[in-house]
């Protein structure tokens, strides 16, 4: 009796790959700071280049940082304490998401006024924060301007 060959499921291997590779990535992340640095840079949209930024699209996002918003109607080193209004938020993953995506995007926009959105991810002792400012063009269209820190 003959056994028939087993066939090289090349996809399989794949995919195998693939997992052992994002796991080990999540293994680095709490043990090299600039795994969990590269990682809060896809968060906040700064990646060093689209293809990194693309290559880490698998590793999951969620619940591994601490992720805050915070959005303002004035430039930020213009607010006195008298008159901020604003108050940090949580947000679960991808803080960026709340200028990118679903309805908090068309509540910050809604009034057409300008608009300072601050965002900090912090993991073990890292921090980087990012400041947008949504700048309205007319005909509900916004530009977002990302500001240098100091």
């Amino acid at each position: 009796m003959t056994h028939p060959k087993p066939s090289n499921d090349w996809f399989f291997r794949g995919i195998v790959a693939l997992v052992c590779c994002v796991a080990f990535w999540l293994l680095l992340t709490p043990f090299v700071p600039a795994v969990a640095r590269s990682t809060m840079g896809r968060f906040h949209l700064s990646s060093s280049s689209f293809a990194w930024f693309a290559l880490q699209q698998p590793i999951p996002a969620m619940y591994n940082f601490s992720n805050q918003y915070e959005v303002q109607d004035v430039p930020a080193d213009f607010l006195s304490p008298i008159l901020d209004q604003s108050e940090r938020r949580y947000i679960n993953h991808f803080p960026m998401r709340v200028l990118t995506f679903a309805n908090t995007r068309y509540l910050l926009t809604e009034p057409g006024t300008d608009r300072w959105v601050t965002l900090w991810t912090t993991y073990r002792g890292q921090t980087m924060e990012t400041r947008v400012h949504l700048k309205p063009l007319g005909d509900g269209k916004f530009e977002m301007i990302r500001e240098a820190l100091p």
